[in-house]
């Protein structure tokens, strides 16, 4: 296939700002990094084209060029410049382009910046073009101008969408991948277009299931570890396994029609987790306190139409209880026990996937969010919490599941 440079685009909304010193990066450039992608994503979902997933290839060219910027090393003491080298940052594209841009950091800086990109029609062209991952590098200095390198790609799907090395980050909001301790859920997650699952701590990656097929995951059989299961919409069973491996199902379950959605806990706690669905045209969840066949246990309306079904041990006793959230406010609904009640969620964003764990083996879950739009996964170690931390998962593409594997 041939290979095609698009032609790079700059866009200069700041000027006359005295160089200084550039800060090691921060929190605050992380979330603008994040803001970028999201503002980008949502510009292309609306006019119907796929959104860009994070290459970390990219990302260390991106966050290079906006350093070399920001310290005033453009050629000809040019404010803003491209990288003259463009088509060495990667192997296997097709097509590269770039945006490069300055304004400031101030409130609302990142969407007026990206509101501008809209404007021009040269880095509109980009930002709409025949791409399927993106690199974006944000740089802020002390005086407050922030630069900002986007690097679009369209190469194969599938490519690895890990991070290059790079210096740790302390501290909240960081995008090195923590150390949780021992007992603690880990993610994973499932390539719904393949039928693969990559789980923290396998050996290797390994298919289960078809590429529709909904992924989840529990203790099946009380032995302390967590292994995949699936629900299938077409034929409404559940197919349970009782180990991360290749293979037919162990239990398979008929429980539920095409529009339902599946969920599990230990709805009794008598220590075992079970199945559940949740009926979306009812907003009903129906939950069964054994991995066999017949007729719900517990039938509970909860929640509004449009409400996205959860479940976990809020409170630590033992016990998995159903909870809402509704994205149009951002609210956690937890139905019953000590934590019952409503929980308001600023850090969620339109897009994001919600799953439930114990990130800190406390005994207590509490929510996480997998964001496609950057390949991020969001955790807080509280119900309450508007500064979660977050570190890089993988491809937007994939589905985030949850256990202690």
């Amino acid at each position: 296939m041939r290979r095609i440079l698009i032609p790079v685009i700059s866009l200069l909304l700041v000027i006359g700002v005295v160089p200084v010193a550039l800060a090691e990066q921060s929190a605050s450039e992380l979330g603008a990094e994040s803001e970028f992608y999201e503002l980008i994503n949502t510009s292309r979902t609306a006019e119907g084209l796929e959104p860009l997933a994070v290459y970390g290839d990219l990302l260390d060219d991106a966050r290079a060029q906006s350093e070399l910027q920001a310290a005033d090393l453009c050629e000809g003491g040019a404010r803003i410049c491209h990288n003259t080298d463009l088509g060495s940052v990667t192997t296997n594209w097709t097509r590269l382009g770039e945006n490069v841009g300055v304004g400031g950091s101030y409130a609302g800086g990142v969407s007026q910046l990206h509101d501008a990109f809209m404007a021009s029609p040269g880095h509109h062209a980009n930002i709409m073009g025949d791409y399927n991952y993106a690199g974006i590098g944000v740089v802020i200095r002390e005086d407050g101008a922030l630069y900002v390198t986007v690097v679009f790609m369209l190469g194969p799907d599938g490519l690895s969408s890990e991070l290059p090395e790079s210096p740790e980050q302390a501290g909240p909001n960081s995008q090195s991948v923590p150390s949780f301790p021992a007992g603690a859920d880990l993610i994973g997650q499932h390539n719904p277009n393949a039928g693969t699952w990559d789980l923290a701590g396998e050996d290797a990656p390994f298919y289960y299931g078809n590429p529709a097929d909904i992924p989840m995951a529990c203790d099946w059989d009380q032995d302390g570890r967590t292994t995949v299961g699936l629900y299938r919409g077409s034929t409404g069973f559940l197919y349970l396994r009782q180990s991360n491996t290749f293979g037919v199902a162990d239990l398979s379950i008929f429980y539920g029609i095409p529009e339902d959605l599946p969920l599990c806990g230990d709805w009794d706690g008598d220590g075992l987790e079970t199945v559940g669905i949740y009926r979306p045209s009812e907003a009903r969840f129906y939950l069964r306190n054994s991995n066999t066949q017949g007729v719900a246990d517990t039938v509970v309306d909860y929640g509004d139409f449009g409400d996205i079904p959860l479940a976990g041990d809020w409170d630590g006793d033992g016990i998995s209880t159903i909870a809402t959230f509704r994205p149009s406010t951002k609210t956690l609904y937890i139905s019953s026990g000590s934590d019952a009640g409503s929980y308001d969620r600023p850090d969620y964003q339109a897009g994001d996937v919600l799953v439930v764990g114990d990130w800190d083996a406390d005994g207590s879950d509490t929510v996480g969010y997998f964001r496609p739009s950057t390949g991020t996964f969001h955790y807080s170690n509280w119900l309450i919490d508007s500064a979660p931390e977050y570190y890089y998962l993988g491809n937007a593409a994939y589905s985030p599941v949850v256990g202690r594997w």
